[in-house]
């Protein structure tokens, strides 16, 4: 029946509570425009509330994660620089002791979108995953305010930890 299944949703959301990740990555693909610069390790943490929705079989998590991101131009003489801090909402789809992650939000100063896969390990209340990522931002722009499309694959190293 609905409210068995109902419930069977809600005791899998307990067990699972909240989950935070802490990640580090490094952008490996990038755009053309990207090629030529220079980029940095980014660290990110995130959190997934406990909450398990389902939708047409999917079953997912609402979250929310901050981070940085870093690129430096590598041609002199320039000296333009594309870093700041990441803020976005996301959907998490967990699967064993991975998770696909699928998110919206700022990148800097701009809209970005973001896809995460990722699998690994599952070591009591505790998850090590590697996978991949892409990010792409719509309207970035350079610290000389120089209009740049971004867009670019991670390689990552994920820890979650359910609380």
């Amino acid at each position: 029946t609905d409210e068995a299944a109902g419930a069977e949703l809600a005791d899998q959301a307990d067990r699972l509570g909240y989950t935070i990740d802490i990640t580090a990555s490094s952008p490996r693909y990038v755009n053309e425009e990207l090629l030529k610069w220079n980029s940095s390790v980014n660290a990110r943490v995130s959190i997934e509330f406990p909450l398990l929705m389902q939708f047409l079989g999917a079953k997912f998590r609402f979250g929310a994660e901050i981070g940085n991101f870093g690129f430096e131009d590598a041609m002199p003489p320039q000296k333009a620089t594309l870093k700041g801090i990441t803020a976005m909402g996301m959907l998490a789809f967990p699967a064993g002791p991975g998770k696909v992650k699928v998110g919206a939000g700022l990148v800097g100063k701009a809209f970005g979108v973001m896809a995460e896969a990722t699998y690994g390990l599952r070591i009591g209340p505790m998850d090590v995953r590697a996978g991949a990522r892409t990010t792409e931002v719509i309207g970035a722009k350079t610290n000389e305010n120089m209009p740049i499309r971004a867009a670019w694959w991670d390689g990552l190293l994920s820890i979650g930890i359910n609380l």
